[in-house]
């Protein structure tokens, strides 16, 4: 039995705006939320010096403490996108639903957060472990987002992380259209997610990423879809 697939929910945390009605006009005027890095001039041996931060974000109150010990910066975007998605689609408060096993999530990211990378190489390093937690690993993780999602929300259905660099979040939408498509979920929630680091810009400049000779600037964005 093949069904059809509609969207029914948007949002996205993104250096044009917190919110779809924020974001869409933005989209629609080719506005972008590019900008001279200026921190990043202590990393001398990387070329580009433009970002898109999404520099205002702050979750709301009513996630706690206990909620956010898995959590990443990544997470954070990606839960926090998903709740306004789920709330857009007017389901954020059907707890049977989320819990029925019939809504699933396919997530994408090509990495995790960065701080808890950063304890781990100190461990490698210096042998010291002081910056390591019990979630450390949770939040560094290729398939945090996926995972913090289903997790948050309470979710029975099936849970699909995709990490394929450039590619990982539209390939969790390809998976989730095949997964409601084919009448394996009823609902999914899919996108995907990377929080703003300096080191992916660097990744494209060992891959002298180059048009005519010359580097290409680098656009790297804190992005939930």
């Amino acid at each position: 039995m093949s069904r059809r697939v509609v969207v029914t929910g948007m949002a996205g945390v993104t250096s044009l705006g917190e919110t779809w009605e924020e974001i869409k006009p933005k989209m629609k005027k080719g506005e972008t939320g590019i900008r001279y890095m200026q921190d990043w001039e202590r990393y001398h041996d990387i070329a580009t010096r433009l970002a898109g931060p999404v520099e205002t974000f702050e979750l709301p109150k009513h996630y706690t403490r206990k909620m956010l010990r898995s959590m990443g910066r990544v997470s954070q975007l990606s839960v926090y996108a998903t709740e306004k998605a789920l709330d857009n689609a007017g389901l954020l408060e059907d707890r049977e639903l989320l819990a029925s096993g019939r809504i699933g999530t396919a997530y994408g990211s090509s990495f995790g957060s960065t701080e808890p990378v950063k304890a781990f190489a100190k461990l490698m390093e210096t042998g010291e472990a002081r910056g390591l937690t019990a979630t450390s690993y949770i939040q560094m993780m290729s398939h945090t987002s996926a995972v913090n999602i289903g997790v948050h929300f309470g979710l029975t259905g099936r849970v699909i992380p995709t990490s394929s660099a450039c590619t990982s979040g539209s390939m969790a939408i390809g998976y989730a259209y095949e997964a409601i498509k084919t009448g394996q979920q009823d609902f999914m929630i899919a996108g995907g997610a990377e929080e703003l680091c300096p080191t992916m810009a660097a990744v494209f400049d060992t891959l002298f990423a180059r048009v005519n000779g010359i580097r290409n600037p680098i656009y790297l964005r804190d992005l939930m879809m």
